[in-house]
């Protein structure tokens, strides 16, 4: 199951990209972190190729509902 990450750069003007990523299991945050870092990097260069920004203005991971950062709502 996927979850929904948003992003922004004001640099080039993206606003609250959505992003689908897959939540996150049993792996530990920072592993499943680094996988939506090179997720949101990817997404960004394809949509801006000509930003050279250094990092993104919002990154908004949902957590309502979720038992843990990444995870899927509980229902």
């Amino acid at each position: 199951m996927d979850i929904i990450i948003k992003y922004s750069c004001t640099l080039c003007g993206i606003y609250r990209r959505h992003v689908s990523v897959p939540q996150r299991e049993n792996e530990d945050v920072r592993i499943w972190m680094n996988m939506v870092t090179h997720r949101l990097a990817d997404d960004h260069k394809l949509r801006s190729p000509n930003c050279r920004a250094t990092k993104l203005d919002e990154v908004m991971i949902p957590i309502t509902g979720a038992d843990k950062i990444g995870g899927a709502p509980v229902h």
